[in-house]
């Protein structure tokens, strides 16, 4: 799936015989907090949000591993899974990883199982698991993919796209990136995770399948403009010795829809590893060295020398 960015998987519990998250004591919080390290033990390991390493914090938020308004973090020595504290629900599993890949959704649920053997969830037979966000109520599981739609919203099809999928039981959120969204699961009452996962990804595929027909109605009516912005765009990444955030946002709107039309041959791989470029960004004010060295990073990703 050329266009996804970026897939994340969220699996919310709370531990049996503790209010939810916004009602309980700090003592409580810190009990929970015990009891999950005595679970994950030797797995993982507690940080508080705010001390960790400014590498280590930056890595993580590159990963989308870290939720709004959590403190502490449970980190292990695999890359792209977390477990955050308190951010809404008393635990909340985070995998996620860049593009589309099936084993975002199983590594969270391995990491669930491996709890509720040694912890006991607020559950309910008729219902599921216990939430404080009736959203999350059931299954307890949510999806969502970052995904750019650049030919959709060039032909002016978003709106009527939101409200078909909304019928469907998802929502599509615009990000601060023109043309670049979240679709996400919006309800999984008496739905189970393989379902959910399955029917996510039907859902995206056809997202995908859209954004390709739409790619090809704007290539065959200025095929020559595309292909000019194509070349010119590759022949930026080559060159540059200065690259702008913005620049290298608009070369990879080009490249997708180069991909998707078959004018390039890019592994999509390629192109997020551009894009986590961007999501580095911490300010609008950027020096002229970093300028630099977001070309010189561009460049590296292109012949495969980044690890980025």
């Amino acid at each position: 799936m050329n266009n996804v960015i970026s897939t994340k998987v969220i699996i919310s519990r709370n531990l049996k015989d503790f209010k939810f998250a916004s009602k309980i004591s700090e003592e409580e919080k810190l009990t929970i907090i015990k009891t999950m390290e005595n679970s994950l033990k030797g797995k993982m390991s507690i940080i508080n949000v705010n001390q960790l390493d400014s590498k280590v914090f930056k890595h993580l938020k590159e990963q989308d591993l870290i939720l709004n308004s959590t403190q502490n973090i449970f980190i292990g020595k695999k890359d792209g899974i977390s477990i955050n504290m308190f951010s809404g629900e008393h635990i909340s599993i985070v995998s996620s990883c860049m593009g589309f890949n099936k084993n975002v959704v199983t590594n969270a649920v391995e990491l669930s199982q491996t709890l509720s053997e040694k912890i006991s969830f607020a559950y309910n037979d008729e219902i599921g698991y216990l939430m404080s966000d009736l959203n999350n109520v059931g299954s307890g599981i949510k999806v969502e993919s970052v995904i750019m739609l650049s030919a959709i919203t060039k032909i002016n099809k978003v709106e009527q796209l939101k409200q078909n999928l909304s019928k469907l039981g998802y929502s599509l959120k615009e990000t601060k990136y023109p043309a670049v969204y979240v679709l996400s699961t919006k309800c999984n009452l008496g739905i189970s995770e393989k379902k959910i996962f399955e029917d996510f990804e039907s859902t995206l595929s056809k997202l995908q399948e859209l954004e390709i027909e739409s790619v090809k109605m704007l290539d065959a009516t200025n095929h020559d403009e595309m292909l000019d912005k194509v070349n010119r765009s590759v022949a930026i990444l080559n060159s540059a010795n200065l690259l702008s955030y913005d620049e290298l946002f608009n070369i990879i709107v080009n490249l997708r829809m180069g991909v998707n039309v078959g004018l390039i041959e890019m592994d999509p791989i390629v192109i997020n590893k551009l894009q986590s470029l961007i999501s580095s960004k911490t300010n609008d004010m950027v020096a002229q060295s970093e300028l630099k060295e977001l070309a010189q990073k561009s460049k590296e990703i292109l012949k495969g020398e980044s690890n980025v």
